[in-house]
């Protein structure tokens, strides 16, 4: 039997006292809701978590990653070594289960905890891919496939 747990996470690389549904851009219906998403452990919103930029952080800039398991393939973009992100934990009461681990509420929020994560912690869960790790070097001076800190 499924339960609804009583908490839920959510990741995002902004600060909020309070999450409002956006209009989210994923690849089918069920990840282009206007809504709050959230999953059931906090390593599966890590990567949501993370400030990954548009490279030329410009209008028209892009940035494209995806995401499984906790780990984070950057295929385009960048990511600041030094910078942060935020986890949420939200009461469940709004949300409802949408596929094997999303939930989503369309009601705003006001988070119970929010724990600000640091980038380094977790750049050992991060693929670069040829491009981004061009873009990391340029930016950052240092290139992801060498990178002083694994």
């Amino acid at each position: 039997m499924n339960t609804k747990p009583e908490y839920l996470y959510h990741g995002s690389q902004y600060l909020f006292d309070i999450l409002k549904p956006q209009q989210a851009s994923g690849q089918c219906r069920q990840e282009s809701l206007c809504a709050i998403y959230a999953a059931e452990t906090p390593g599966e919103v890590i990567p949501f978590a993370l400030p990954i930029r548009w490279y030329p952080d410009s209008p028209e800039g892009k940035r494209s990653f995806t995401c499984k398991d906790g780990k984070t393939k950057l295929l385009y973009g960048s990511l600041n070594p030094d910078g942060v992100g935020y986890l949420y934990r939200l009461r469940s009461d709004t949300f409802e289960k949408i596929d094997s681990w999303q939930w989503i509420s369309t009601l705003e929020c006001v988070p119970v905890e929010i724990t600000e994560i640091s980038v380094r912690d977790y750049l050992h869960t991060i693929e670069f891919s040829r491009e981004a790790a061009e873009i990391q070097k340029l930016l950052f001076g240092w290139h992801p496939a060498a990178s002083p800190f694994s």
